[in-house]
């Protein structure tokens, strides 16, 4: 097992379930989720909230059908990685993900 020091992150959101943060040295994020960590450069994490658009659509019909007690797998653009949500833990990405995505989009509207 190898333990790693985190170097200073700047939180762009979090709720209950995780939080979305900026390094302060290379800029790329992290995004955590209950006890899961998946990091992105800038890029991958604009292209992995693209890639949530579907999933925002898909939920917000489930949410109309009823969807509160399913569990959501996703199988996500990266690297293989599929994610397995409850109702909660799905509300409470999309909020991470919109919420962090606002903040980085009017960061860069912002810096001259």
């Amino acid at each position: 097992m190898m333990l790693e020091n985190r170097t200073p992150m700047r939180v762009l959101h979090y709720n209950d379930f995780g939080n979305i943060a900026k390094c302060s040295c290379c800029n790329d994020l992290q995004l955590t989720l209950g006890n899961v960590l998946i990091s992105f450069t800038e890029e991958e994490y604009f292209d992995f909230d693209l890639f949530f658009d579907e999933v925002r659509i898909d939920f917000k019909n489930e949410i109309e059908k009823g969807g509160h007690n399913k569990d959501y797998v996703i199988r996500t653009n990266k690297d293989n990685l599929i994610l397995l949500f409850s109702y909660q833990e799905l509300k409470d990405t999309i909020e991470l993900l919109n919420f962090s995505t606002l903040m980085l989009v009017i960061n860069k509207l912002t810096i001259v």
